[in-house]
């Protein structure tokens, strides 16, 4: 594990400095510039914290999550999530229910098309079998693909998108189940004024281990008391699936740090 955060570290202080010289360019856009649009790539800290509670077993999962976004010039992007978790669900095993979770890792992000009406993205990510304890990951190392299409509605100060996500197993734990599912998520930003918008995310799984759709509303209500700086809140509620990643419902609080912005 030591190499891969040796690897991270490396392409993060790179992407900074990279993403120094890009300032002027992504300063001078025309695009309001906004890091819920999942087409808008902009280098940014960010530090979340989401309580999860599920009603089957009764049990809560808070995750406090440190995320790292570097960008690459004007196309190009990687991210890298760094989780906290806390599991309460009891075990007569003496697991640990506290300690370091799955780290995720965009390995790339690539804008392959952009116009004033909207783009389109796709990404490659990586989930790694980091956890410390098996309650507190997956199990199994994950690689993501991802595009993404976004549609700007500039009269309403609305934004469309949708996103499609299929997780494939590349390895793990042999005595745990593969993973093996997609996710369509879709988008909708509406923007109150300069510093207040809004975002609505209903988002489906589809389980080709156990079948079936499971369903999550989440929303999120964002303030900008700064250029540089975001606070947000995310209420979410699960709608209907057994799917693991469907909770009954979660809250999360966060903070976002834009990097070289004016």
């Amino acid at each position: 594990m030591k190499n891969w955060f040796c690897l991270i570290f490396t392409i993060l202080q790179i992407g900074f400095l990279q993403a120094q010289k890009d300032n002027d360019s992504l300063v001078k856009s025309k695009r309001l510039i906004n890091a819920d649009d999942p087409s808008q790539f902009i280098t940014r800290l960010e530090v979340f914290n989401e309580l999860q509670h599920y009603d089957e077993g009764d049990f809560y999962l808070n995750q406090t999550i440190l995320r790292g976004v570097v960008t690459f010039g004007k196309r190009f992007t990687t991210r890298v999530d760094i989780p906290l978790v806390y599991n309460s669900l009891a075990n007569n095993t003496n697991l640990k229910q506290t300690g370091l979770g799955d780290i995720t890792f965009r390995l790339l992000g690539y804008k392959a098309l952009e116009n004033p009406k909207g783009a389109l993205t796709t990404s490659i990510e990586i989930s790694l079998n980091t956890a410390n304890s098996p309650i507190l990951g997956k199990g199994k190392t994950l690689i993501i693909p991802m595009v993404t299409y976004t549609r700007v509605i500039p009269k309403e100060k609305i934004l469309l998108a949708m996103t499609f996500q299929q997780a494939i197993t590349l390895g793990g734990d042999e005595t745990r189940e593969d993973i093996s599912f997609s996710k369509l998520q879709f988008i909708i930003l509406k923007r109150w004024s300069q510093k207040a918008w809004s975002v609505l995310q209903p988002e489906a799984y589809i389980d080709y281990i156990h079948g079936g759709v499971s369903m999550n509303l989440r929303s999120r209500m964002v303030y900008a008391p700064k250029p540089r700086m975001n606070i947000y809140l995310t209420p979410s509620v699960g709608l209907f699936g057994d799917f693991i990643g469907r909770y009954q419902w979660s809250a999360d609080i966060g903070i976002r740090y834009f990097l070289f912005r004016k």
